[in-house]
């Protein structure tokens, strides 16, 4: 057999036989010998603890057909079994309701298995005794869909959950009424309606009736300890949960911000950030504790301080008892006036190898999918007015997160999907595993001489994991790296020959891995995913760039698998494969002692970036598309950008069970791309009046946003016709854009130097109708405003301009 997969232009059937146009091979391993090759060494000898019984107070752990939900000290379980879940954070009432079950199916096809999402109590209650659990805020219409599509739902109900509200979330009516995160009985009284509002909202979908409702989290970043707080506060919260019939298996709370909690009745959960834009201090952010593999806490150092600069620490408190999860590690920045990083898909995902690699045995991201503040009587968003460090936009929460403001895909979501997929698969292996230290270690964050590097074992099976990204730090190739890894049985070294670790790379490797009942020593390519098809087993590799895809076997493993390319050279303990080619080909096959066939792919990473499993109702598929691609299980849908151009192929054929055929469908026309052309002209003066330096950090007041430049957009009559969605690419220069009709604020930014896009699909009645507005506000002192230097070189003088703006049409190609 000579590949995998199949292609055409449009759409491609495909068996196991296909071959994707080849990039550049991967760079081999230096053959300076003389070169001494450095060496780390990790001591994994030791026998990994046998988990331990928790004491956590959990709820009900049953569904109705007998699943379960648990946990012990060092990891969740599913039906008694070892469980590391991805987890993505959506925030259902910052998003239009007839989007949510497409985002959910994204979020799905991404890898994510759990959705957490803050409900806010400003957004339901914002007038007193008025709650509002409609269109967009209809939580139990968010659960079902959840449920419809097979995703766990953890709600994190406050009831201060920060994310960047008003207020945390509080209604300005209880600020004003009460001493709020206390134990003020008036406090505690209006708490408990809301949280018998959320109850009546979720009846019969919780995980004891078969429900998706798996967990809550209780408060938010709570660290106060005076008398009418502190873990009496904290019990006190859980008990009215309960009592409001939230009896779920899990509960938890964020376990930094010097946090307090009773120990026993809810577990603490972690995370790190790539930047800080909470941070109040001067300057950039130094490289961060985040990118650091962690042997002896939980916790980035700086992480969520409210309010502080990165020079204070606070001190984390961690619960011997409960596993290591994490709920917040940032798969984007939200941006705001003073502190506007644009983090990179490195930057976001070279945290996760580090994060499970440092023991963390659930992985959760915020935010996974962006959004905005829906409409509201008043400002909903964070701001230094009502006491809190930042002003953020008042509508955009679009946190640079892998799924944006408008469900876009950015290029975070499949650097991502190459973890998430390694965790849905291998997770179960990985829970047990004990975490282990090199010899040597960073001496800080801003070391970047050392190799960072881990590994997690059980026995003689493991993962090494290494970075060697940092944010805000120029990171070395390291020459000539060898682990020395000691096993119970012995010695390893991985790999067998010296490679150098490119700069601003960062991987897994597999040690001692089983193929179903074959023994893969090791390999410096990434285990992806597994796939199953009748009596073919398909496991997925990808090639990390700048490193030669290298696999090692036991002595007498291959003897009744062939191997497809490549150089295969023999000795004594095992049978070194190198001089693979990355490539949708096979690599390795045969029959297994289990009697099932074995296929081994080692993709490019750009291929497994675009590589996504999809439930058909044949079973599961692995889809290689360069567009967006999510099903619903029934479909496939597909989106480009600009082009109605798609192309993909599926392993197994859908045609298929056994993967071996190859059918190419013939395709509807999709006919030409369409041309958009929007005009825009000035429509208020261009010589705003001076803004007042008052705080450069703080925005601008809203009568100097008002006096701000205009312009008129027009789109042609039915601009629509014959798209999924039309995005407006807007470029300017200034520090603050808002885009309005008929004087309603639509959406805002603040500048950071890229290019602003807007989906017009959510504003089609406004686009149909008449002109659209855009605002914006001219510079003042940027001194105080921290902007990314690629955003830096693009500021001009302190006018206020519209330099272009295009329309992009989004086509759609849905596949039965």
């Amino acid at each position: 057999m000579s590949g995998m997969f199949g292609r055409s232009s449009h759409i491609v059937w495909l068996g196991c036989l296909f071959v994707w146009p080849a990039l550049a091979a991967a760079q081999p391993a230096s053959s300076d010998l003389a070169e001494p090759s450095n060496t780390i060494e990790i001591d994994a000898s030791r026998a990994t603890p046998p988990p331990q019984a928790s004491d956590f107070k959990g709820g009900s752990s049953l569904s109705p057909t007998g699943r379960s939900i648990g946990l012990n000290d060092q990891y969740l379980t599913r039906d008694g079994k070892p469980w590391l879940p991805v987890m993505g954070e959506f925030h259902f009432s910052r998003y239009p309701e007839d989007g949510w079950e497409e985002e959910i199916l994204k979020m799905k096809a991404a890898g994510v298995e759990i959705i957490s999402s803050y409900i806010f109590w400003n957004h339901i209650e914002e007038v007193k005794g008025v709650f509002d659990w409609t269109g967009q805020r209809d939580l139990r219409r968010f659960a079902e869909l959840c449920q419809k599509h097979d995703m766990y739902l953890f709600m994190r109900i406050g009831p201060w959950v920060h994310g960047e509200s008003r207020y945390g979330g509080l209604p300005d009516w209880v600020v004003k009424e009460s001493v709020s995160r206390t134990t003020d009985p008036r406090f505690l009284d209006f708490v408990d309606a809301f949280y018998q509002q959320i109850g009546k909202q979720i009846r019969g979908l919780l995980w004891k009736n078969g429900g998706p409702i798996i967990g809550v989290q209780i408060e938010n970043e709570y660290g106060y300890s005076g008398p009418d707080g502190g873990p009496a506060y904290m019990l006190k919260l859980k008990r009215m949960a309960q009592a409001a019939g939230l009896d779920v298996p899990l509960y938890t709370v964020t376990g930094w911000n010097n946090a307090v909690w009773p120990p026993g009745e809810v577990m603490p959960v972690y995370g790190g950030y790539p930047d800080a834009a909470w941070d109040t201090g001067a300057g950039r952010i130094p490289p961060g504790e985040v990118y650091l593999f962690r042997f002896n806490s939980r916790i980035s150092g700086d992480m969520g301080v409210i309010g502080a600069s990165h020079t204070e620490t606070p001190q984390p408190q961690i619960d011997p008892g409960a596993p290591f999860l994490t709920a917040e590690v940032g798969a984007g920045m939200q941006i705001t006036y003073h502190r506007r990083p644009v983090v990179s898909a490195d930057d976001v995902a070279a945290i996760v190898p580090v994060m499970i690699g440092s023991g963390a045995n659930l992985l959760g991201y915020y935010m996974f999918q962006g959004g905005e503040n829906p409409d509201s009587l008043g400002p909903l968003n964070e701001s230094k007015s009502t006491g809190y460090p930042s002003d953020l936009p008042v509508t955009n929460y679009d946190f640079v997160a892998p799924l944006g403001e408008y469900g876009r895909e950015r290029p975070s979501y499949g650097a991502l999907k190459l973890f998430n997929y390694f965790l849905n698969d291998f997770g179960a292996e990985l829970a047990p595993m004990a975490v282990h230290a090199p010899g040597v270690l960073p001496t800080g964050p801003s070391d970047s001489s050392t190799v960072r590097v881990a590994a997690r074992t059980s026995g003689d099976s493991g993962f090494i994991f290494l970075d060697n990204h940092v944010r805000g730090l120029d990171m070395p190739a390291h020459k000539r790296v060898q682990i020395r890894l000691q096993l119970p049985s012995g010695a390893m070294l991985v790999p067998a020959r010296p490679v150098d670790v490119p700069a601003d790379s960062y991987f897994i490797w597999p040690v001692n891995m089983d193929l179903d009942g074959l023994r893969l020593r090791y390999s410096t390519a990434q285990p992806f995913c597994r796939m199953v098809s009748g009596q073919t087993v398909l496991y997925v590799f990808f090639a990390v760039p700048g490193i030669s895809p290298e696999f090692s076997f036991a002595p007498d493993a291959l003897k009744s698998i062939r191997v497809n390319g490549g150089i295969k050279s023999e000795s004594s303990n095992q049978i070194l494969v190198t001089g693979i080619e990355p490539s949708s080909r096979v690599v390795f096959e045969g029959s297994l002692p289990t009697g099932k066939r074995l296929q081994v792919v080692v993709l490019k990473r750009e291929q497994a970036q675009s590589a996504t499993r999809v439930s058909l109702g044949d079973g599961d598929h692995l889809a290689l598309s360069s567009q967006e691609l999510y099903s619903d299980g029934r479909f496939m849908t597909l989106r480009a950008l600009e082009q109605p151009d798609f192309h993909f192929s599926v392993w197994p054929s859908l045609h298929s069970t056994q993967g071996s055929s190859l059918r190419v469908e013939p395709q509807p026309d999709l006919g030409t791309p369409r041309t958009v052309l929007a005009s825009w002209a000035p429509e208020q003066s261009m010589t705003p009046k001076p803004i007042a330096l008052s705080d450069p950090t703080t925005v601008p007041s809203e009568e100097d946003i008002e006096a701000a430049p205009r312009w008129q957009v027009r789109l042609p009559t039915d601009p629509f016709a014959g798209v999924s969605d039309l995005f407006l690419k807007v470029e300017y220069q200034g520090d603050i854009a808002r885009l309005s009709a008929d004087g309603h604020l639509l959406t805002d930014e603040f500048y950071t130097g890229m290019p602003w896009c807007i989906g017009l699909e959510r504003f089609r009645k406004q686009v149909e109708s008449g002109p659209l507005e855009i605002a914006i506000v001219p510079w003042r002192d940027r001194s105080k405003v921290i902007l990314d230097d690629s955003a830096v070189k693009k500021v001009g003088d302190e006018r206020a301009q519209l330099l272009r703006v295009t329309v992009l049409p989004e086509y759609q190609l849905t596949v039965p």
